[in-house]
C-alpha cells in the first residue's frame, strides 16, 4: 500500500510541474511580442506621400530646367560663333550700303525740293555797284545824318555817281513811275510770285514806262542828285524789295 501511494503522488507533482512549465512558457511568448504600429488612416498616408514628393521631386525638377536652360544657352551661343566671318560680312556690307544709299535719296529729295523752290522764286541782283551808305533796318532805329534823327529804314541806300545806270533787278513788269519830294523819281517793277522791287532818287529821263516788260539786268533809268531829304548821303540809288506788300531786307535776297 505504502508503495502506491507514493506513485500516485510522484504522478500529481509531476503533472503540476509540467502544467506549471507550459503556463510559464506560454506567458513568456505573449509578453516578449514586437510592438506593431497602428495602421494609419486614408488621409494620413496622402498627406505624408504627397510631402514627400515635393520634398524630393521639387529640387531635382529645379535643377533639371535649371541645366536646360543652360544647355540651350550655350547651343546658341556656338551656333552664332561658328557663322564664318566671310558669310557675316556680306550682310554688314549690304546693311552698310542700304544705309548709304538711304541717306544719298534722302540728300537729293533736299536737293530737289530746295531747287524747286529756287525755280519757281526770282533770284535778284543788286541795280548797280557801290557800297551801302545807309542800311535797311525794320525793326530797329538807326542814325539819319540828313534829319539828324534815328529812324527805321526799309531800303538799302547804295552810293552811286550821278548818271550812272540803274538796271532792274529781276525779269518783270514795270507797275508805276511816281514822283515825290522825298524819294524823287521811284520806278516800281514786279516780279513773279508777288515780289516787287522799287528803284528811287532817279532822273527824270527813265527809258521805261508803266506796262513795259523789262529783263534782268535792262536799265531802266540813271542816278539823280539826291533830294533834300537825304542829302548828306550823297548821290545815291534808294533800292527797295517787297513780298506780297512786305518789305524785306534787300541784301538777303540778292545773288552775289
Amino acid at each position: 500500500m505504502n508503495k502506491n501511494y507514493y506513485r500516485i503522488l510522484w504522478g500529481c507533482l509531476a503533472v503540476v510541474v509540467i502544467a506549471g512549465g507550459i503556463y510559464y512558457f506560454a506567458s513568456r511568448n505573449s509578453n516578449t511580442e514586437p510592438y506593431t504600429t497602428p495602421p494609419q488612416t486614408t488621409e494620413q498616408a496622402r498627406h505624408q506621400t504627397a510631402h514627400q514628393v515635393i520634398v524630393n521631386n521639387t529640387p531635382a525638377l529645379e535643377e533639371a530646367v535649371a541645366q536646360r536652360e543652360t544647355e540651350i544657352l550655350e547651343q546658341t551661343q556656338q551656333q552664332t560663333a561658328d557663322v564664318p566671318e566671310q558669310e557675316q560680312k556680306p550682310l554688314e556690307t549690304a546693311n552698310a550700303q542700304t544705309q548709304q544709299n538711304t541717306e544719298q535719296n534722302v540728300t537729293q529729295q533736299q536737293n530737289t525740293e530746295q531747287a524747286s523752290i529756287f525755280e519757281n522764286e526770282p533770284l535778284f541782283a543788286m541795280p548797280l555797284a557801290g557800297n551801302i551808305v545807309m542800311d535797311y533796318s525794320a525793326d530797329h532805329a538807326i542814325y539819319d545824318a540828313t534829319l539828324d534823327q534815328y529812324r527805321t529804314n526799309d531800303h538799302i541806300s547804295i552810293g552811286a555817281k550821278k548818271g550812272e545806270a540803274v538796271k532792274a533787278s529781276e525779269d518783270g513788269t514795270v507797275e508805276s513811275i511816281k514822283t515825290d519830294d522825298e524819294r524823287g523819281i521811284t520806278v516800281v517793277i514786279n516780279h513773279d510770285n508777288g515780289w516787287q522791287t522799287t528803284y528811287s532818287q532817279l532822273q527824270e529821263d527813265v527809258v521805261v514806262k508803266e506796262g513795259d516788260k523789262v529783263k534782268k539786268g535792262q536799265e531802266i533809268g540813271f542816278v539823280a542828285e539826291p533830294t533834300k531829304y537825304s542829302v548828306a548821303l550823297g548821290e545815291h540809288v534808294d533800292f527797295s524789295i517787297a513780298k506780297d506788300g512786305i518789305k524785306v531786307d534787300p541784301k538777303s535776297n540778292v545773288s552775289e
